[in-house]
């Protein structure tokens, strides 16, 4: 009989009076599939995965192997391919699953065995999915056994039957290759193990062991670590759950003077001092609702009657995630507490040095931290900034720069976190009176033990720098122009005098002409010899200023009254203003030195500055002499209201016949002059405008030597 021709009905019997079933002569009972889910259920949670495979693996191995053995009594195979297809066949009438059976190759001669097909609706991965879900591996462990053991009983040699595709895992159906185990790739080698006995007994004999071994050692560790903690300097406490004193250890039974046999009525609260029980009571409760360490600082009094400031450290106890006590330690913090006090002493007197040395370095120091936010800036940077420190910290830069700066001390904030070398640059800031300073800025990144912390700069105003930079090459620039001046000057001089002198002698020739003034054509000449006179001595003139601005001849200087100076000669210079429209206003500071300087040329320089006022000022206005004491000596300041002096005029208005005003109204040689006659003095002149509008002129005069001696005698 084929295995395609079994009958099911022929091989099984029903004897429900005797409580029995047949099937092929043994007896036999029915299972609901549930109950073999149930089975793997409590092996997979109570064995784990791994061996729940095995023994399942192994039973469907045993009942496979024992079919196959009892297929031959009722089936009569003809070959050894229609017996091995007895087994699947057994399979589908079971219930078990259907089987597909694509090919089965037997070579005899060889020993070499193969077979493969698919099940579908497998009850196994059915069960495996209501009870476990989708698995990552196949799950028909009792199928691949089963066959695994049919086939080996009718091949006679090892057979392992390997799932490769399964519906527990997703997969449309179950595909499976039935082969000789020896020929299992190296990555299925570990399905052999499947198929071995698990002896588990010989496991646990052996775990019981180890346990009774480990739990010795562990007793041995238990009461070492008793000791451990008996022995220890420091006082180690334990507590039950509700509060009570389970073990103090030796240190401190020693220190409190508390005997052994009175902790078990004793709290807590009981070793602090009364004032701190009752936070020690709402310790505990602050440890249970945290579940995790804390620390809690305390006062307690030992046997001598001193007071110990004692740091509790307390953890709870958890078992199956409930609190059943609390270990703790207390530390004697005396020590801490006074080196505690020293640090936050010297801390502070650090950080007051620090600060002391940062407000008096005339340098500006700034803090960026990553965020390009100001984390310090010192008293100078504040007063540069013009806002207190507190307000600048954190800040960004373009909240209280100039925009263009800004974005040059941001960029150099990138360039030096991006690991560039320190490069100087320099940066405008416009201060609360208007003025602006030029500052030159170096910066470097900020780290503590290697973490970058943010960028550091030092700023230094070089306003006064670039002034006297620029003040030297504008000396330098005039005192060239002034040697130039002179000579030319000099040239002009000896030719100028001829022509003078030779024109004044024809007109004194023309004199003695008889009938000169009837004569028309004498007129003619006698009048063009005049103009040349005239135009000579305006040429003299001329030269004689160059020459005043170029003099290096020994000027004669005394001691002035600055003060009294300027007030007896107030009435003349108003008189000026008048005449021109303007209101003259004085003011005059306290403490003026005694200058240096020659009244007369001092004077005509005041006047040329007020008639320079006046013609920038055609409608009028006013103007301010402002008299103060200064570095070296005193600076006395002309103040006009006009449009200002245009941009790339300053760096000029000194030079001989440079002028802004029409064609025809001046020279350029008012200026000239002025910085001529104060280069003698020993003094100085300077220019720029104002922020409210208008231009200044300040001349610096040197003190007097001998009144500053007097002084300091």
């Amino acid at each position: 009989m084929r295995a395609d021709e079994l009958d099911f009905h022929s091989l099984v019997e029903f004897a429900p009076e005797r409580g029995a079933i047949q099937f092929s002569g043994r007896r036999a009972i029915l299972l609901h599939t549930d109950a073999m889910g149930a089975l793997r259920k409590e092996l997979v949670e109570t064995l784990g995965v791994d061996i729940a495979k095995v023994i399942l693996t192994r039973y469907g191995f045993s009942c496979g192997h024992e079919d196959a053995g009892l297929l031959p009594g009722f089936m009569n195979p003809d070959t050894t391919e229609e017996f091995v297809r007895g087994g699947p066949r057994v399979h589908m009438f079971s219930g078990i699953a259907e089987v597909e059976t694509h090919s089965v190759e037997v070579d005899r001669e060889r020993g070499r065995y193969r077979m493969s097909g698919y099940w579908r609706r497998s009850y196994e991965a059915e069960q495996h999915l209501r009870l476990f879900g989708r698995s990552d591996e196949a799950v028909c462990w009792t199928l691949a056994g089963y066959a695994s053991g049919f086939a080996s009983y009718v091949f006679q040699t090892d057979m392992i039957c390997v799932e490769h595709e399964c519906e527990g895992r997703g997969d449309d159906h179950c595909a499976w290759t039935l082969m000789n185990a020896t020929d299992c790739a190296p990555e299925l080698a570990d399905l052999r193990r499947y198929f071995q006995p698990l002896n588990i007994k010989d496991r646990i004999n052996v775990l019981e062991g180890k346990v009774y071994e480990r739990t010795r050692e562990l007793e041995a560790s238990e009461q070492r670590y008793r000791n451990l903690i008996e022995d220890l300097p420091e006082m180690v406490f334990a507590l039950h759950v509700s509060g009570r004193m389970v073990q103090l250890n030796k240190a401190g039974r020693l220190r409190l003077g508390i005997a052994e046999k009175d902790l078990p009525g004793m709290r807590l609260k009981d070793l602090v001092l009364p004032e701190y029980r009752a936070k020690a009571a709402s310790f505990l409760k602050s440890i249970a609702n945290a579940r995790a360490a804390t620390q809690l600082d305390v006062v307690m009094r030992d046997t001598e009657g001193r007071d110990i400031p004692m740091r509790l450290q307390v953890e709870p106890v958890l078992k199956d995630d409930k609190i059943v006590g609390y270990s703790g330690l207390a530390i004697d913090i005396t020590a801490q507490q006074e080196r505690e006090r020293k640090l936050t002493e010297y801390a502070a007197r650090l950080e007051n040095r620090e600060q002391q040395i940062q407000d008096i370095i005339n340098d500006a120091v700034y803090i960026l931290d990553l965020d390009a936010r100001l984390s310090f800036v010192n008293a100078r940077m504040a007063e540069l900034l013009g806002v207190p420190a507190d307000r600048a910290i954190g800040r960004r830069c373009g909240e209280l720069m100039l925009h263009s700066s800004a974005l040059r001390v941001e960029r150099d904030f990138r360039r030096r976190l991006d690991g560039e070398g320190p490069a100087p640059f320099e940066i405008m800031l416009a201060l609360g009176d208007g003025t602006k300073r030029l500052l030159e800025v170096s910066s470097a990144v900020l780290s503590t033990g290697g973490q970058v912390e943010g960028v550091i700069g030092v700023v230094r105003d070089i306003s006064a720098r670039r002034e006297m930079e620029r003040q030297l090459a504008q000396a330098n620039r005039l005192s060239a122009l002034g040697q130039f001046a002179s000579g030319i000057a000099h040239e002009i001089n000896n030719p100028l005098g001829l022509v003078s002198g030779f024109a004044e002698e024809l007109q004194a020739l023309m004199e003695n002409i008889p009938g000169v003034d009837a004569n028309p054509e004498l007129e003619v000449l006698r009048r063009g010899l005049t103009t040349i006179q005239e135009q000579a001595q305006r040429c003299k003139a001329i030269t004689d200023n160059l020459l005043l601005f170029s003099r290096k001849q020994a000027v004669p200087i005394e001691p002035v009254d600055a003060g009294m100076f300027v007030r007896e000669r107030l009435a003349s210079y108003r008189e000026i203003g008048l005449t021109r429209g303007l209101d003259v206003a004085l003011q005059i500071e306290t403490r003026l030195p005694v200058i240096a300087t020659n009244p007369t040329l001092l004077d005509q320089v005041l006047r040329n500055l007020l008639k320079n006022a006046g013609d920038a000022m055609p409608g009028g206005g006013r103007v301010e002499i402002v008299l103060k004491p200064a570095v070296g000596g005193a600076d006395l300041e002309v103040l006009d209201e006009g449009p200002g002096l245009p941009a790339g005029v300053i760096d000029h208005v000194f030079d001989p016949f440079f002028t802004t005003k029409a064609p025809g109204r001046g020279t350029g040689l008012g200026l000239s002059i002025c910085y001529g006659i104060l280069s003698e003095l020993g003094g100085r002149i300077d220019c720029g405008n104002r922020p409210q509008g208008g231009a200044w002129f300040r001349i610096h005069l040197p003190a007097d030597d001998t009144s500053l001696e007097a002084d300091l005698s």
